[in-house]
């Protein structure tokens, strides 16, 4: 007989979240500008808070879109969990992480063109 280990659901859930947070506050820093700067100016303020190493766009989302992935893994590892709660917060989460994946990919293909 082999024993394997498995994470319980609950903790799949706080990694989950643990995950989905760094691509939430991204998000939330890009939106914290505010619209009443032009394109160029909102992009340069928003790379001047990070290190020099990400200072590029294409670095910060594709960190978010893989923070995102790993959210959803662990979010659909926690639906076998009978508590109405804790599968109603990780579809939340799903659905956020989703949601912020096609804003990071709308911004790729934006720099891009």
């Amino acid at each position: 007989m082999t024993k394997t280990k498995h994470t319980p659901s609950t903790l799949s859930a706080v990694i989950a979240i643990v995950f989905l947070i760094p691509s939430l506050v991204l998000y939330l820093l890009w939106k914290g500008l505010g619209n009443d700067l032009n394109p160029a100016e909102k992009m340069a303020a928003y790379l001047a808070k990070f290190p020099t190493f990400m200072q590029h766009l294409a670095v910060i989302n594709i960190l978010s879109i893989a923070c995102c992935v790993l959210a959803i893994t662990f979010a659909a590892r926690s639906f076998r969990k009978r508590l109405l709660s804790i599968r109603l917060l990780m579809m939340l989460t799903v659905i956020a992480a989703v949601l912020i994946i096609l804003f990071d990919v709308y911004q790729l293909v934006q720099v891009q063109a």
